[in-house]
């Protein structure tokens, strides 16, 4: 049958439009908050092509654009082809926009590095400031004899204290007169503080344009709305769930209650619980009445079967999994989870050194592997100087030699290679600890340096483990995080709700929704934990499960009846 009227999601995002365009031709900077599923990149396009089909010639002839800062540069694409590149704005990730401001001012660039204070051993190592250059390539901070170059951490931090002086942001200002910024809930904190104090409460500056979700705020230690004072637009609309789905969300989240794209679509959320298990459970500070990783995985897989007789394919469900120790066995990279207090601290790549190698090291050596030598050299910061065939084998023999490492021996191990090498070069805080464990000349580590008691042991550990642990966080198994999957969609989901996790307490969570009673004192574990929830049950389009394996209360049981209806709830221990 065709559809003669516009469905209701198509609706609630045109209302949200029109008060998006209103902003535009007022001057008035606004915040649109767009639910999981809204189509938050498609509003944010249009209001691109509007400015381009009303100011785009009048912005070139003045020498002026328009500014779309994106968090990942996979973003910054996808806006790019939308729009055909027009050359009246300017798409760019914050690290991307901010040097290409800064670059120009290198005096102040200077003045600032000068001020750097946690890094004046190098600066006095590398022969002082003076009037070198200030350079953005690697994204680690050094200075040598003829230039300075910054981390990648310095750039919004820099870009923020600039925004501090009135003469800066007349400057940027004038160049780009509309500022929009993309998953502003996740944007450097740095940078976002100087955009409210500077520009959004004094009135004053660019236009600005927040497109986001506070909710799926997953990088950030903030998970409360902060007060913008400017025009809050929500859009109501979900163009990616089912009804099933999507009534599940609004229940949760009530005050941005979404319209569904097709009412009559067919689906399906339900909540399994596993109370009746009679079976030994784990007693730890972490995990609480959890069942014990071999009997977790065999109810899932039990639950799995049970779901694919029903109809269930999984070649198209996405397995989130919202639990510790289990998975990481699993996955192959139990000692790494056993390191880390918090296991957000290696899901999310909060560890430098983890990040480091999931983003540089491992992305290098695929394209390695894969002979992909300009693809390895971005990612290393430029093309080396190759002048002659044996620089090539130089080159050649130490990936071998790293790929070797990888696959046989330690991270310390490979680490070692990398300092020798310095292909790719360790980033700066990775550096400190090395020099800090050198320092102690085999002496016993002080108790309280934790970070440094962590990273020995890190060293210890078969770098094969962290192959598995960047495929798993990158999202290249049927498993994932709900970190990795943050904006993407499935057709079906199953979360899997355990223990030993030490942010989220998952019977805790459930049984706050139902008592409502949130306090100064576990709100923002509270705000953590939900918005995890939030960002994991919202990805999938047709289908979802839930399955929380350990014992939850008759509050929490209560909440899960009163989110997914009574009859979607069951007990299967």
């Amino acid at each position: 049958m065709i559809r003669t009227t516009p469905n209701p999601a198509l609706i609630a995002a045109q209302q949200a439009q029109v008060r998006v365009d209103a902003c535009l031709d007022a001057g008035l900077s606004f915040r649109l908050e767009a639910g999981a599923g809204a189509g938050k990149t498609y509003s944010l396009v249009a209001a691109l092509k509007r400015l381009i089909a009303e100011n785009g010639t009048g912005m070139l002839q003045a020498g002026q654009k328009v500014a779309c800062i994106t968090f990942t540069e996979v973003a910054r694409d996808e806006i790019r082809r939308e729009i055909g590149e027009h050359p009246a704005i300017l798409v760019d990730t914050i690290h991307a926009f901010s040097w290409a401001f800064l670059a120009q001012f290198q005096k102040a660039l200077r003045g600032l590095v000068t001020e750097f204070s946690q890094q004046q051993d190098k600066i006095e190592a590398g022969g002082g400031i003076g009037n070198k250059p200030v350079e953005y390539n690697f994204g680690f901070f050094g200075v040598d004899e003829n230039k300075i170059t910054l981390g990648h951490d310095d750039i919004p931090s820099f870009m923020a204290k600039l925004l501090s002086q009135q003469k800066f942001r007349a400057l940027l200002k004038q160049q780009f007169p509309v500022i929009f910024i993309d998953e502003y809930q996740d944007t450097d904190k740095n940078f976002m503080t100087a955009i409210l104090e500077h520009f959004l409460q004094t009135g004053e500056g660019p236009q600005i344009g927040l497109f986001g979700d506070h909710w799926q705020t997953i990088y950030r230690g903030e998970y409360e709305l902060v007060a913008f004072p400017i025009e809050a637009i929500d859009k109501g609309a979900n163009f990616r769930s089912v009804p099933a789905i999507v009534k599940v969300l609004n229940k949760l989240r009530p005050e941005l209650e979404q319209a569904v794209h097709d009412p009559d679509a067919e689906g399906e959320a339900r909540f399994f619980h596993t109370n009746s298990h009679r079976g030994d459970r784990t007693n730890t500070t972490h995990s609480k009445h959890d069942m014990l990783p071999d009997a977790s995985r065999k109810m899932r897989e039990a639950l799995i079967q049970r779901l694919t007789s029903e109809g269930w394919d999984f070649s198209k469900t996405k397995i989130l999994m919202l639990t510790h120790n289990a998975l990481a066995a699993e996955q192959g990279y139990p000692s790494i989870a056993s390191i880390y207090e918090r296991n957000e601290a290696f899901a999310k790549k909060e560890d430098v050194t983890i990040r480091f190698f999931a983003e540089i090291l491992e992305p290098m050596c695929t394209a390695y592997a894969a002979g992909k030598y300009g693809d390895m050299f971005r990612l290393f910061g430029s093309a080396p100087a190759i002048r002659s065939h044996g620089d090539k084998l130089n080159w050649r023999e130490s990936m071998d030699a790293l790929n070797y490492l990888r696959l046989n021996c330690t991270v310390g191990e490979v680490l070692d290679h990398l300092k020798q090498t310095r292909r790719p070069q360790l980033p700066d805080t990775v550096m400190r600890r090395e020099d800090a464990l050198t320092a102690l000349n085999g002496a016993r580590i002080p108790e309280e340096s934790t970070g440094l008691f962590r990273y020995n042991r890190l060293r210890q550990v078969p770098y094969a483990e962290v192959i598995q642990l960047v495929k798993f966080v990158e999202g290249y198994t049927p498993f994932a995080t709900q970190h990795s999957v943050k904006g993407a969609e499935f057709e079906n989901v199953l979360v899997v709700l355990g223990g030993g996790w030490n942010h989220y307490n998952w019977p805790q969570l459930l049984e706050l929704l139902h008592t409502r009673a949130v306090t100064a004192s576990n709100t923002k574990g509270y705000h953590r934990a939900r918005n995890l929830l939030y960002v994991s049950i919202s990805r999938p389009m047709k289908r979802l499960a839930v399955l929380a394996t350990q014992i939850m209360p008759a509050p929490a049981l209560s909440a899960a009846a009163y989110l997914f209806g009574t009859e979607n709830v069951e007990d299967i221990g």
